[in-house]
């Protein structure tokens, strides 16, 4: 069984070797899991675009990377590969995401209470190398990236 850091590592490894083959075509790569789930391996790539991302691009998308992973063949195990949207509600994992992202509301949950609460929902005004700065209320809250256990936008349906 892999441990964690062998697993973060393959992901890093992943995201570096694909986002290039994915930007040539006019998509970004947003994010990446490898992951078993049940009995298979799945890679799940999520890509976007400035005006969104539709089933085409997706299938798109899957083509040329099955293509360049079956020339390549860097993943050990067989796998499943599945080419997403990161949706409305996407996930914050990466600096740039909370960058691109300023001026939306988004969602926070800490490893440790900031004012007796773990969640919060505010209005991401800064994100800069260290932390994010949230705008909750009346009052601003800087938060530093280690402290952030789970970040997404927040949607309201």
């Amino acid at each position: 069984m892999e441990d964690y850091m062998a697993k973060k590592s393959k992901k890093i490894f992943l995201f570096d070797l694909l986002s290039p083959e994915i930007e040539k075509i006019g998509y970004e790569c947003y994010d990446l899991e490898f992951e078993k789930k049940s009995q298979n391996w799945v890679l799940t790539i999520y890509i976007d675009k400035k005006t969104g991302v539709s089933l085409e691009d997706c299938e798109k998308v899957s083509h040329v990377v099955s293509n360049f992973l079956d020339e390549k063949d860097p993943i050990e195990p067989n796998y499943i590969l599945d080419v997403s949207s990161p949706g409305l509600e996407r996930k914050l994992k990466r600096k740039k995401h909370f960058k691109d992202n300023i001026g939306k509301t988004i969602d926070v949950n800490l490893f440790k209470p900031v004012n007796e609460t773990k969640k919060i929902c505010g209005c991401l005004v800064e994100a800069n190398e260290d932390n994010i700065t949230i705008e909750c209320e009346e009052s601003k809250l800087k938060i530093a990236y280690c402290d952030i256990s789970k970040a997404s936008l927040h949607f309201e349906f």
